[in-house]
């Protein structure tokens, strides 16, 4: 419980630094890197010790949907924050990003539950969780960038941009939004393959879903990525197929709690 709080502290203290410059309220914290990266990398840190305590229990491990969207949490977390010194068009998802946190350890803490699994001997399979989760934590930032472009595009066109600095360039979150696009739909491809190599019932009755969803949602991204490439798409057709890519994957995930 103490690393919850001083994970949720720690969230807390680097939001106070993001919000009131989005917001323009406080500009002498105006582009305070050092601060939003150390107060980021506490609560990553503290985030990750608080859950592996749930996490980790005596007969083996505890897969419940709160202790999940915790991973899939803390996994945004530690991305967001370690491409914090280069990416500036982080800063908008970011915000977002640490509520979350804030929300998942309050949750995955307060809420109990058992879904008890013994994995640490299937080093195959834990391989292939792994690689869903990351996948999955670069898609829904992705979509945080679909939105981040999306207001960004529409503010232009209204010719209501405002000039904080953290506001990045259209063009470059463009560039950004297809990178993690790309690099996630790469792990998707790699869960798919190991999904079906080391989830011998991969294609159960009982599983079935996950597979299918799954494979629909990599059709979906696949449409998207070439939509980017040859049809420079952004707007909406880009936050629809965003959106519609990540709730088929939650179904998929969060539907079989991902095993």
């Amino acid at each position: 419980m103490l690393f919850a709080i001083l994970a949720i502290v720690a969230y807390l203290g680097a939001l106070l630094w993001i919000v009131p410059t989005l917001a323009h309220i406080d500009t002498s914290k105006m582009l305070n890197i050092k601060a939003v990266l150390g107060l980021g990398s506490v609560a990553v840190i503290f985030h990750l010790i608080n859950l592996s305590q749930l996490f980790f229990v005596g007969e083996g491990q505890n897969f419940t949907v709160m202790n999940v969207s915790s991973m899939i949490s803390l996994s945004l977390s530690f991305i967001a924050t370690l491409a914090l010194p280069r990416w500036k068009t982080v800063w908008l998802p970011l915000s977002i990003i640490y509520a979350l946190g804030i929300v998942s350890v309050a949750l995955s803490s307060f809420i109990s539950g058992s879904v008890v699994k013994q994995l640490t001997e299937n080093t195959g399979l834990l391989f292939h969780l792994s690689i869903a989760i990351l996948s999955y934590a670069l898609f829904f930032m992705a979509l945080l960038y679909a939105i981040e472009q999306k207001w960004l595009d529409s503010r232009l066109k209204r010719k209501k941009m405002s000039f904080s600095p953290l506001l990045p360039p259209l063009m470059t979150v463009e560039r950004h939004f297809f990178m993690l696009i790309l690099i996630a739909q790469a792990l998707l491809t790699v869960t798919l393959v190991t999904g079906m190599i080391y989830l011998h019932d991969f294609f159960a009755p009982e599983h079935i879903h996950k597979a299918i969803f799954s494979f629909i949602a990599w059709i979906v991204y696949s449409i998207l990525l070439l939509g980017l490439w040859k049809l420079h798409w952004r707007g909406n057709r880009v936050l629809i197929y965003s959106i519609s890519g990540i709730m088929l994957l939650t179904v998929a995930y969060f539907g079989s709690r991902l095993v």
